[in-house]
């Protein structure tokens, strides 16, 4: 049985199921620490989206590398899954069996040294099969407390990127506030070309889908809402765009009509 592994280290600024696999990644370098006298690694959703998204790609190109090209630094991608930290470090390899993974890294000073940092207390782990082999990443962090950002500054954000795009923004519409009690539909008394609900940890990038839109330059005018959270998760935020293809004024529904249309 045969394991390459890889580890590194990166300085920034700045429960739900887990599966199987991660599970008994997470209990067994919970029990190294837990043997040194460390504090056991919290589980941390947006490490391991983080951690995922690059096994993912490890399998696809079937190569253990800590950042693949076009793909961005370790620091960045956890960021872009949602993760606060103060200092992040990652372990990466490929085994055959999900048993090997630990042993392996123990063995290897450098991913042993990751796993009992005195200086990280979460961690998010994701295991992806790939062609011949499974790859592992193991996300290790200290984290910190998202700063917090007021609805009107995350209405800012989006309305800035949206602006960028030549779309004229609708200010105080009450149309996109209203949708927020809905999961991808929209109340309004204008009808709206388009209709965007989604959820993000960094406000100044679009969905894909929602960018094409933007780009296609069908539309005239835009409307933000920021949504109050339900509940927190991580450092996301809820947001609502509708893009009308016409001014608003010149589109409007009859008065008193209440529209709930699918997106």
């Amino acid at each position: 049985m045969s394991i390459s592994v890889a580890a590194a280290a990166q300085r920034c600024f700045a429960q739900q199921k887990i599966p199987d696999a991660e599970q008994s990644l997470l209990d067994s370098l919970n029990y190294e620490r837990s043997v040194k006298g460390l504090p056991l690694a919290k589980w941390d959703e947006g490490l391991a989206r983080a951690a995922r998204k690059h096994a993912e790609l490890m399998a696809e190109e079937n190569i253990v590398v800590h950042q693949l090209p076009g793909e961005a630094t370790l620091v960045r991608r956890a960021q872009d899954a949602g993760a606060s930290f103060s200092f992040i470090t990652e372990n990466i390899g490929r085994a055959e069996f999900v048993k090997d993974f630990h042993p392996g890294w123990m063995n290897s000073p450098g991913h042993r040294a990751n796993i009992l940092d005195s200086g990280v207390d979460s961690v998010g782990i994701a295991v992806v099969e790939g062609a011949e082999d499974l790859f592992a990443v193991e996300d290790f962090a200290m984290a910190v407390a998202p700063r917090s950002v007021s609805i009107e500054e995350q209405e800012k954000q989006v309305e800035r990127v949206i602006a960028a795009r030549g779309l004229r923004v609708l200010h105080g519409d009450n149309d996109a506030q209203r949708s927020c009690s809905l999961g991808h539909d929209y109340i309004g008394t204008s009808r709206p070309r388009y209709v965007a609900h989604y959820e993000t940890p960094n406000l100044s990038r679009m969905p894909e889908d929602l960018d094409k839109e933007l780009r296609s330059h069908r539309y005239k005018s835009a409307a933000v809402a920021a949504c109050a959270p339900k509940e927190k998760v991580g450092a996301t935020f809820h947001i609502v765009v509708l893009l009308y293809e016409v001014n608003r004024a010149s589109n409007p529904l009859d008065e008193g009509d209440l529209v709930l249309k699918p997106h």
